[in-house]
């Protein structure tokens, strides 16, 4: 999941920097809480299922956690949540968030670290999680003030 949202950060930081118009300020932290609530839902999401379902990685590569289960690919979901989320806030950038997303879920497949269902059932959910957190202004974290 670094990799998403390293790209993601490092986007929304280049379109700010060229001059693109940015949230209004009332709006910010509500984006941010909505980009960390997308971030902590897609986790635990990611972990349930991959615990439940235990499909195996492509030629059995473990994972940084030790076990060596695909789908869905945590990488992908979190990228299109976080997708969902910035282009709600950026909607003029909104086929670049998508485009950055597809790219990370591709990537996976590249590497070899999933499979193409693996990644397309991440990017599905993490759609859904992003909508259900713009939608509702948060999932986990819509109660809390900032």
């Amino acid at each position: 999941m670094r990799i998403a949202v390293l790209l993601m950060i490092l986007s929304l930081g280049a379109i700010r920097a060229a001059g693109a118009e940015p949230s209004p300020p009332s709006e910010k932290p509500l984006e941010l809480r909505q980009a960390l609530d997308v971030t902590i839902v897609s986790a635990i999401s990611v972990e349930a299922l991959k615990r439940t379902i235990r499909d195996p990685r492509p030629h059995g590569e473990g994972h940084a956690h030790g076990y060596g289960y695909g789908f869905p690919s945590g990488d992908a979901t979190l990228a299109f949540a976080l997708a969902r989320v910035a282009s709600d806030y950026h909607p003029k950038q909104r086929t670049l968030w998508y485009a950055l997303a597809a790219r990370v879920a591709w990537s996976r497949v590249k590497r070899q670290a999933h499979d193409w269902d693996d990644v397309i059932g991440g990017a599905l959910l993490g759609s859904w999680i992003g909508d259900t957190a713009v939608g509702s202004g948060g999932i986990v974290l819509k109660r809390w003030e900032w």
